[in-house]
């Protein structure tokens, strides 16, 4: 029995490791996620009472010192309570934004994860279980360190590039040329930035008439691969 056991607690060890290293790109067949980076913001609040008015649920990777310090900023806070108390997903982008693959095997990589779980523990009481690597920037290394950490990665499919023009028909044509009704077998995950005031408003209201008008339903990055949006 020792010996079985001995045999046993490996393997399920390295079965946790596996199952966390998935990287996610699509949503389920029929279905898009809306995905906000970079935040929050001081249109987040807004943001968040919009998608209320639309009745979608998104997914928001924030950082910890990015655009508002989410330790000290009581509006990065409130942005932050509202979006969870909302049933939005909250998940990590980081704690400052680096690129992950610049400092993996460093006390750096460690902190710029715990350090977020840590505030968002004092101000949701929850740890993510989704990560999104800053820049889409990551490698073998970095996955398998994220996945021991208990993370899923989600990266995307499509990009709306609304940090380049701010430009709704330029940043409409990217999603159009990502996915229509014609794509329904496929599900998609879309990036945009709740940074940008044009994105918080003007796009999102036209994203999401976009894709009610193709026919597709709306879900959180969690809800698009079945699992919980939180770490136990």
């Amino acid at each position: 029995m020792v010996s079985f056991l001995h045999t046993l607690v490996p393997a399920l060890v390295l079965l946790q490791l596996t199952l966390a290293l998935r990287v996610i790109e699509n949503c389920k067949p029929g279905y898009v996620a809306l995905t906000y980076d970079d935040g929050p913001n001081i249109y987040t609040s807004a943001l968040v009472d919009l998608l209320k008015q639309e009745n979608v649920k998104a997914t928001f990777f924030v950082n910890g010192d990015n655009f508002l310090q989410l330790e000290d900023s009581t509006e990065a806070q409130n942005a932050v309570k509202k979006a969870h108390r909302a049933q939005h997903q909250i998940a990590s982008h980081t704690w400052s934004h680096q690129d992950l693959t610049s400092i993996i095997g460093t006390r750096q990589f460690d902190y710029e994860i715990k350090k977020l779980e840590s505030v968002l523990q004092s101000i949701i009481h929850v740890k993510p279980a989704f990560i999104r690597p800053p820049y889409g920037a990551t490698n073998d290394k970095v996955n398998k360190r994220l996945g021991s950490m208990g993370y899923d990665i989600a990266l995307w499919s499509t990009d709306t590039k609304d940090y380049e023009t701010h430009d709704l028909s330029t940043e409409m044509d990217n999603i159009r040329s990502s996915f229509s009704r014609k794509n329904k077998n496929k599900g998609y995950v879309i990036l945009s930035h709740d940074v940008f005031e044009q994105t918080t408003v003007e796009l999102t209201k036209a994203m999401i008439k976009y894709i009610k008008e193709q026919g597709f339903k709306f879900a959180t990055v969690a809800e698009c691969v079945g699992k919980s949006p939180y770490q136990n």
